[in-house]
């Protein structure tokens, strides 16, 4: 499931980036807001629900936890995440109740749509830096999705994806069209 995302995310990314090199400011800037919204909510808020769940799944294995106890871990985990970008009475402490999955048997659902975003942005920076003999590498990683673990799959690719600069070439593209985002808003 990891990898389900990759050639959706992957090719939006390529119009997005056709798209944005041939509009006005006006269009580039709606463009950017719409794909940061999306982009940054899918890692920030992700990454609460993830910090939120470890914690939940650690204390279970001592005791039931009450409702009280769950909007607790839940406004932490988003604070620690948002910091100072949400204002604190927008805080959705009771964001464990209103979602089913937390219900399902599938502890940490939401994982596999940031490492998606992430891992067809990092691919996305190979495709930059060496375009050379990409798509036929591409094309194979995708036909074997499924087929294998995900780091497997990517070290024949010629990614390790256990290493930080792979995830942080994923973020620099985000950073990229913060770094435009606000420049044209600022403009």
């Amino acid at each position: 499931m990891t990898l389900a995302e990759t050639a959706s995310i992957f090719c939006e990314t390529i119009i997005k980036r056709r798209a944005l090199a041939n509009c006005t400011a006006e269009e580039k800037l709606s463009i950017l807001e719409a794909t940061l919204q999306g982009s940054c909510q899918t890692v920030v808020d992700i990454t609460s629900r993830y910090l939120f769940e470890t914690e939940v799944i650690e204390r279970r294995k001592q005791r039931a936890l009450t409702a009280d106890e769950l909007c607790d871990i839940m406004r932490r985990a988003q604070l620690e995440t948002y910091g100072d970008g949400l204002d604190p009475e927008k805080l959705h402490p009771y964001m464990w109740a209103a979602k089913p999955h937390y219900y399902s048997d599938r502890a940490f659902y939401n994982f596999p749509y940031m490492f998606g975003l992430l891992f067809a942005l990092g691919l996305y920076r190979v495709y930059q830096e060496n375009p050379e003999g990409f798509q036929e590498r591409y094309d194979n990683l995708l036909s074997r999705t499924g087929m294998a673990m995900a780091a497997d799959l990517t070290s024949e690719f010629g990614i390790d994806i256990t290493q930080k600069s792979f995830w942080k070439g994923s973020l620099d593209v985000l950073v990229e069209d913060i770094n435009e985002f606000c420049e044209l808003a600022n403009a």
